[in-house]
């Protein structure tokens, strides 16, 4: 039975990558999982936010499905929450990914 789920998760691999670079998109664009820029410390951008968890001036706590992702640092602010993205500005000083 194991080696039925695992050909199974390799057919959705090999569909999920001819899907991407078929319609030309990152194969994470596709995978649940958020896609984060960084500009330097000083911005992050984030797209697949689900919800906000913690936020302070210190740290901000991102739901994004299959992650969540804390950022730290000091005078953060969330400047933009639309349609699933978030913005981030401040000094950041880490970043930690959890389940």
């Amino acid at each position: 039975m194991r080696k039925n789920r695992r050909c199974r998760e390799n057919r959705n691999d090999n569909f999920m990558e001819s899907i991407s670079k078929t319609l030309d998109l990152p194969q994470d664009a596709l995978s649940g999982y958020a896609h984060i820029e960084l500009c330097g410390n000083r911005e992050a951008i984030i797209e697949g936010c689900k919800g906000i968890l913690e936020y302070s001036d210190y740290a901000v706590a991102i739901n994004t499905g299959k992650l969540t992702v804390k950022f730290c640092g000091s005078d953060l602010t969330i400047t933009a929450l639309q349609d699933g993205s978030t913005e981030i500005k401040g000094t950041i000083t880490c970043i930690d990914f959890g389940n």
